[in-house]
């Protein structure tokens, strides 16, 4: 008998009876143990390695462990695609250092604090945009069911490889000591996980060394496709200056001894190291402020506090949960809104304020005309009543009305993108009063360099694109299959990829670098699509396809 689909869930991997649900713990209880967590780790890392390498700031080298993790990670083909992908709003610099005030956070400070609150919601923000993850109510987020297992398993890696450090400064991960002290580190990491949208975990630490066993068994199986695998590597390059700084070892120490060795020789064959990149690591050591294990983390929190609170920002938030709650089914607005919310606050202090405007328009009046240069892009934050999309066709007389669209929303942003003419004409029927946030042509250069605009532009693309995902993708494969075509088998699964599917194996796609950027794949895809047109499709293929090319400017 077949085994049934996997799901991504726990399911998978243990007994329904190993698993259960991430416990609320009152504050008085969570800071009891990770505090004991804490103060365990603390000692077992005070090796005279350690104070010999490290000096007073000998628990670096239980960060390096804890960065191993991440690591690991890297052998998950939907967390490599996803953080490619969506590469424009995760730069390098701020998602390691994101990932570490989190994780540091959330193990050193209170819980109830407002650094540690203001923390939460931001990575739960980026998390929602990556595609990870759901709202829910307040800021909180819960994880997609078929990202679960994989989701679960960033927890699991940082403990193990926080385990393989304990046993190298001489805690075997077998003996009672080292068995008593990793519960606790499965209790710590497990809840910082439901923080981010986890909501169950291993029951104990025997179903925890069972999930472990089962995933890393599960990778082995079905190991990423030779690009995904390019991907992690490059990945690995961006971050590994940084993890090392963190880790107060150099790139070549930090990756002998901090990452497993499987690990290594998945993104390091050979143990080869590029030689730029102990250079980088030293220029992001000169570039950081020397500071404390928490004061960085509680500066770089109060700073963002006072953006959030600006009036632009705070507008942008208000729209970005009204999208929520507007577009629950089917996340049309938000995780776009969310991107250029995370853009806001990822500028930093010194940034200008977005530029805000109330537009009146007559019935009929275009914001957008058809055919016309784009001179600005449009987040409507509000509207009296809602505006319609037109497109005209050589074929039809008159302009079809195509959608209507309800505050908020964002709008003219691929145009502006691709330089090209608006492809519709957006208007109102009735008088209507617009609140907007308006990007005009000089602010749009300057941000579309930008990692956060770069995101919201992409993730457009990706949502237009998914407006038919289902059909073209199964008229794609059942194509593809029939004739055996290698360039419909390439356009499926770009169009998986670029539509959010982060599982898609990557290994059939052709005319394309291994280190290509989304840009460059909704180029390849618009390229290949074009091809592929030119040599005759089935009728249907060709129409939702040639929609498709004209979806993506």
């Amino acid at each position: 008998m077949p085994s049934p689909a996997r799901r991504g869930t726990l399911d998978d991997y243990l007994a329904a009876a190993e698993i259960m649900t991430i416990p609320v713990m009152a504050e008085q209880e969570w800071d009891s143990i990770r505090r004991q967590a804490g103060w365990q780790l603390t000692r077992r890392f005070c090796t005279l390695r350690n104070l010999l390498v490290h000096g007073i700031r000998f628990t670096s080298d239980a960060m390096g462990f804890a960065w191993g993790g991440i690591y690991r990670t890297l052998f998950v083909s939907a967390i490599v695609t996803t953080s490619y992908r969506n590469e424009g709003h995760f730069r390098s610099g701020e998602r390691i250092r994101g990932t570490n005030d989190f994780f540091v956070g959330n193990f050193a400070l209170p819980r109830s604090g407002a650094n540690v609150r203001e923390i939460v919601q931001l990575i739960n923000l980026r998390h929602h945009v990556a595609g990870v993850c759901r709202p829910e109510e307040g800021d909180r987020v819960r994880v997609i069911d078929v990202y679960e297992a994989e989701f679960a398993y960033v927890a699991t890696a940082f403990i193990e490889s926080i385990r393989r450090g304990l046993a190298l400064c001489g805690l075997p991960a077998d003996s009672r000591q080292g068995r008593d002290l990793a519960w606790p580190i499965c209790v710590v990491l497990y809840q910082v996980a439901g923080l981010a949208g986890l909501t169950r975990m291993p029951r104990d630490l025997a179903a925890h060394e069972r999930f472990r066993d089962a995933f890393d068994q599960h990778l082995r199986d079905r190991p990423p496709s030779p690009r995904v695998r390019r991907m992690a590597q490059e990945i690995a390059r961006r971050i590994v200056p940084i993890t090392s700084c963190y880790s107060a070892e150099t790139v070549a120490a930090h990756v002998a001894r901090h990452i497993d060795p499987e690990t290594r020789e998945y993104l390091f064959p050979g143990g080869k190291i590029p030689a730029n990149l102990e250079p980088e690591r030293i220029e992001w050591q000169r570039r950081q402020a020397p500071e404390g294990r928490t004061s960085g983390i509680e500066r770089r929190s109060q700073d963002r506090r006072a953006i959030w609170e600006r009036p632009d920002v705070a507008a942008l938030h208000r729209a970005y949960r009204d999208a929520i709650l507007g577009n629950a089914s089917d996340e049309v607005n938000d995780r776009l809104i969310g991107a250029i919310l995370l853009y806001a606050l990822d500028s930093g202090t010194a940034a200008e304020p977005l530029g805000r405007r109330s537009i009146d328009l007559a019935a009929g009046q275009p914001l957008i005309r058809q055919g016309e240069s784009l001179g600005e892009m449009y987040v409507v934050l509000s509207a009296t009543t809602p505006l319609v999309v037109l497109h005209a066709t050589d074929a039809a007389a008159e302009p079809r009305q195509v959608a209507t669209l309800a505050a908020p929303t964002v709008l003219g942003e691929i145009g502006m993108w691709r330089g090209q003419p608006a492809v519709a004409t957006v208007l109102s029927r009735e008088p209507n009063q617009l609140d907007v946030i308006v990007i005009d042509r000089a602010r749009f250069e300057e941000l579309k360099e930008e990692s956060g605009f770069r995101a919201a532009t992409a993730a457009e693309v990706q949502r237009r694109l998914a407006l038919n995902s289902a059909l073209v993708g199964t008229l794609l494969d059942d194509t593809a299959a029939r004739t055996g075509d290698p360039r419909l088998a390439s356009i499926a699964q770009l169009f998986r990829f670029l539509t959010g599917d982060s599982h898609v194996a990557l290994d059939a796609v052709i005319d394309l670098p291994a280190e290509a950027t989304p840009a460059e794949c909704v180029d390849a895809l618009r390229r290949q699509v074009d091809d592929a047109i030119r040599a005759g499709l089935p009728p249907d293929l060709e129409r939702y396809l040639g929609n498709v090319v004209a979806t993506i400017g």
